[in-house]
């Protein structure tokens, strides 16, 4: 019999959502296979009232029920590359769109770690970004953590993510983006050929990682629908969205608001920044324990995603970034900008 999609408060250690928005692009591939919805959530054991009543998040354990009942009934062992093809920016919610309005690949993949939460919520696993040398590499790690919670790691779904990454991306550069390589954590299918034609590059299983090779010059891919106004739009959209998620009560999500008018005044403190919110700094800072943040985690999170956005208005100056973001000095600036993106302000900018 079907059973209800689990709550937090049923779900206990394996209530993390993910959007609906990625679980309904799973649906309208396997109707494309011949595979109706109803037959789908019968067989991962989901009522489709219960389903049809969710909003904007489910429960990843149901997430990853679909994916693994999608397999079984369609026996389609290439159904995540089929997932990529199809996928589109409102796959991945209010992040698709601010990513599709970049200047250049490199910018919209540096927006994926600070709201990737709109689709997978934290817990489960990690956005990773690293360049080597001449090769760029953006991985998708699922917490050991979370398998021992009770979710599983689950390969085609992994292997959606991966495709999605590459579809999205050829969507919104609009050309191919030669690979040179791709790694999975599990092991082969019996038939690799598929994939090896998807990505259009050397595919490895049993890497210990899920993740896509690059040559960095891809980074200054431009995006065809690049638009710095409503580019600026849709983050802050995300920004929002993801303040919902976390509610408008949380911590951190308060904290982030209290220094927003603090920073230009130099006066981004803990001390400042408890008294603006009515509670001591002891309590502030107890609090952000609570929900795993500090008060530096967030205020470096804050001006490391602002900086990307003042920098873009050519009518301020490196050093009105630095002020407005709160340093006294522009080098204090420059030095942290280089931690956060391995590059100075003014060659970020160029790029």
């Amino acid at each position: 019999m079907p059973k209800p999609i689990p709550t937090a408060a049923t779900a206990g250690n394996t209530s993390l959502n993910v959007g609906v928005a990625y679980a309904r692009r799973l649906f309208e591939v396997v109707e494309r296979f011949g595979l109706p919805r109803t037959a789908l959530l019968q067989h991962a054991r989901i009522a489709p009232a219960d389903w049809e009543a969710a909003q904007a998040r489910v429960p990843l354990a149901a997430l990853v029920a679909l994916f693994q009942s999608a397999l079984a009934l369609t026996g389609r062992r290439d159904l995540g590359l089929e997932f990529g093809r199809q996928v589109r920016p409102g796959t991945f919610d209010a992040l698709g769109y601010a990513l599709m309005t970049c200047r250049n690949l490199g910018e919209a993949i540096g927006l994926v770690p600070l709201y990737r939460r709109l689709v997978f919520d934290s817990g489960y696993s990690e956005t990773a970004f690293a360049i080597d040398g001449e090769n760029a590499k953006l991985a998708w790690v699922v917490l050991p953590e979370a398998t021992r919670a009770g979710l599983p790691y689950c390969d085609v779904l992994a292997e959606s993510l991966i495709a999605s990454w590459l579809g999205l991306g050829r969507w919104i550069a609009g050309t191919e983006l030669p690979l040179r390589e791709v790694r999975f954590r599990h092991a082969a299918p019996d038939d690799p050929q598929p994939f090896v034609a998807f990505f259009g590059c050397p595919v490895r299983f049993n890497a210990g990682e899920n993740s896509l090779l690059f040559d960095r010059r891809l980074l200054v891919q431009p995006l065809v629908q690049a638009d710095a106004e409503l580019n600026l739009a849709m983050r802050d959209a995300a920004r929002k969205a993801i303040d919902r998620l976390q509610g408008t009560s949380t911590i951190a999500g308060q904290l982030r608001q209290a220094l927003l008018p603090l920073m230009p005044k130099c006066e981004a403190t803990l001390q400042h920044a408890a008294t603006s919110l009515g509670i001591t700094p002891r309590t502030l800072q107890r609090r952000l324990a609570s929900a795993d943040s500090s008060f530096q985690i967030v205020l470096d999170a804050t001006r490391r995603e602002l900086a990307q956005v003042y920098l873009r208005d050519p009518a301020l100056s490196a050093l009105d970034v630095a002020l407005l973001l709160g340093y006294a000095e522009q080098s204090s600036f420059t030095r942290a900008f280089r931690n956060w993106f391995g590059a100075a302000p003014s060659v970020w900018r160029r790029g």
